[in-house]
């Protein structure tokens, strides 16, 4: 992804997120294994992201993360794109976001949700099962064998969203990237949960 020889480390920490609504956490889980919530290797970027790095017997996980431009005004967008490498075949890749202790009423679509308090709008999404049959028939970020995702393969409850995907043969990589934004209330950061990957990789590498 990047060559972390030229990089700075910086101190590790979770990928959580805080916004003006609270804090945005991730939980990870591939081939049966629980990432810990704090990477083993986190390097700064020029950008002002990070890149941060585990490592597992089958897998190797990097995550690029940081604030990009969300081309609208008065909203600030946070973004996570997570890749795995497999070392040998892998069974599941699981990605789960939820906002912690979150309004009573949250309103969703396939996958992105929008909570509204009286002071701030918060909006969490990344790609749908539709989306992501695209970019696999496409060959972009994730395995060609992936055409066939099904629908259920991603999943809203509330203010939760799972992404349950399915494996990755051995030397491969997926990616999958998930956007926080907010705004004041009466904003619409649902829109700038809508973006291209390889955009704002670039953004965040450049």
């Amino acid at each position: 992804m990047l060559d972390t020889e030229v990089l700075s480390r910086s101190p590790s920490r979770a990928l959580d997120v805080v916004t003006p609504v609270g804090a945005v956490r991730f939980a990870v889980r591939v081939d049966g294994w629980d990432v810990p919530a704090r990477p083993e290797f986190t390097w700064g970027l020029d950008s002002g992201g990070r890149l941060c790095r585990w490592r597992h017997r089958s897998v190797r996980l990097d995550v690029l993360s940081g604030e990009t431009g969300s081309g609208l005004p008065g909203v600030t967008r946070e973004t996570a794109i997570f890749r795995v490498l497999a070392r040998e075949p892998l069974s599941e890749f699981v990605v789960q976001v939820e906002l912690a202790d979150p309004p009573a009423d949250a309103a969703g679509s396939e996958s992105a949700f929008t909570v509204e308090t009286a002071d701030a709008a918060v909006s969490v999404g990344g790609p749908g099962a539709e989306a992501l049959r695209r970019c696999s028939r496409a060959g972009h970020h994730v395995p060609p064998y992936w055409s066939g995702l099904a629908d259920e393969s991603v999943e809203l409850d509330g203010a939760r969203l799972t992404w349950q995907l399915p494996g990755v043969e051995r030397g491969d990589y997926a990616e999958l990237w998930v956007a926080v934004a907010w705004s004041a209330a009466g904003g619409d950061p649902g829109r700038a949960v809508d973006l291209d990957p390889a955009r704002v990789l670039r953004e965040l590498t450049h």
